[in-house]
């Protein structure tokens, strides 16, 4: 049986700066964080959990006036940070507090890594290293409203209360199977500040529906998405809720240069018309006086050719039959358009000079070295006639007759 955990719910700075010199010491904590995103421009952090050695706690951020020994921690590489799904959670903090989180082990990536399942959620990991049952009941809580549930403070604390026994248990297994270095590796891109950073200029790209348009068109529309960003961050709301993307695609296929040819727009609000019509029309005018040569253009979508497609299926099937030996995911490993690339650059002899994530770090020791000697001949592949099995088979080289 396992034993809980003390619980604690900490209001003050004092039991904080305590547990965080405690999880000092130790060398690692558990950490999760609750937010909302639906209602602001940034997520806003509503809970912090923390788990230290045989305790765990709730630290409310609406009311610890200084969460500094927490922060300074995120951000020391000698402290390990244990997080499940830490994207999130790290962007959040650097959102919240501009830190960068440091010496983060994830317990999803590392769960991927020895085999136990791609993109498995805590409660499923949980229940299949420590046969606990956890409660799903307050996925979708407002973690902003106080006070807290009872049920709504044990699904917290429960978030962080098994993190520590888990983080032991696939750190063990990634050791015994050589791959803790792999998980470092994974884990450093929550460290590259440039993770979190979003670039105005190129935000257009990510409008739905963009694709269509010509260049004149996303050129309006790079003014407008610079503008509604701007706009979202000073009335502190999502950017969707300033224009839709589907509008501000309208306004760039159309490109209304007065405003009554703005109202005529389906769906723009009339109240936005009021407040920033004028705003609307100037960016448009903006956008129609960029120069043709400095219009963005979206790269039109690579039509495979047939030769290209048969290789790319033999490695898929090569990329799958690798990863089924080593009982990892191939979707874990590489993607479609990754090997799309590797073929790509290989037959146009780019390969050594523009590289491919394949074939760096542990996945090019893993697949990456293999699949380029399927590509490049230097292995041939065979399915065994007993077992099925996909064997990969030295090509040796013809002899030349003297």
């Amino acid at each position: 049986m396992i034993q809980k955990k003390a619980s604690m719910y900490i209001r003050t700075v004092d039991p904080l700066h305590r547990l965080c010199v405690q999880a000092k010491a130790e060398g690692r904590l558990a950490l999760d964080l609750e937010f909302i995103r639906e209602s602001s421009y940034a997520p806003r952090l509503a809970l912090i959990q923390i788990a230290v050695s045989d305790t765990c706690a709730i630290v409310d951020p609406l009311v610890v006036e200084d969460l500094s020994p927490l922060l300074e921690l995120c951000t020391s590489p000698d402290t390990l940070k244990v997080l499940h799904a830490a994207g999130q959670d790290t962007e959040v903090l650097h959102w919240h507090a501009g830190i960068v989180t440091q010496n983060v082990f994830d317990t999803q990536l590392a769960a991927a890594l020895v085999g136990l399942g791609d993109q498995l959620s805590y409660a499923r990991l949980v229940d299949q290293l420590l046969k606990v049952s956890l409660s799903k009941g307050e996925s979708y809580s407002d973690w902003l409203q106080r006070p807290l549930s009872k049920a709504q403070t044990a699904y917290a604390l429960d978030d962080v209360r098994y993190l520590l026994r888990v983080h032991d248990a696939l750190a063990e297994r990634l050791a015994s199977m050589g791959r803790a270095t792999w998980l470092a590796e994974e884990c450093r891109r929550f460290s590259n500040a440039a993770l979190y950073q979003r670039e105005p200029q190129e935000l257009f790209r990510r409008v739905r529906r963009s694709q269509g348009l010509p260049g004149q068109g996303l050129a309006i529309l790079r003014e407008l998405t610079i503008w509604r960003e701007q706009e979202a961050r000073e009335r502190d709301r999502p950017p969707g809720s300033v224009l839709h993307d589907e509008i501000l695609v309208e306004i760039a296929r159309r490109a209304p240069s007065t405003l009554e040819d703005l109202q005529r727009l389906r769906g723009f609000p009339s109240r936005e018309l009021e407040r920033s019509g004028a705003t609307v029309v100037a960016l448009v005018a903006r956008g129609l006086a960029v120069p043709e040569a400095d219009r963005p253009q979206f790269v039109p979508g690579r039509m495979t050719p047939p030769a290209e497609e048969l290789i790319i299926k033999v490695l898929d099937a090569s990329l799958k039959a690798l990863c089924a030996r080593e009982k990892l995911s191939s979707s874990f490993i590489a993607s479609r358009a990754d090997l799309e690339t590797l073929v790509r650059l290989y037959r146009q002899g780019r390969l050594a000079k523009e590289g491919s994530p394949i074939l760096e770090g542990w996945r090019g020791d893993l697949v990456g070295r293999d699949l380029l000697a399927v590509l490049s001949g230097q292995v041939s592949l065979q399915l065994h006639p007993h077992t099925g099995r996909v064997e990969f088979t030295p090509r040796t080289p013809p002899t030349s007759n003297a």
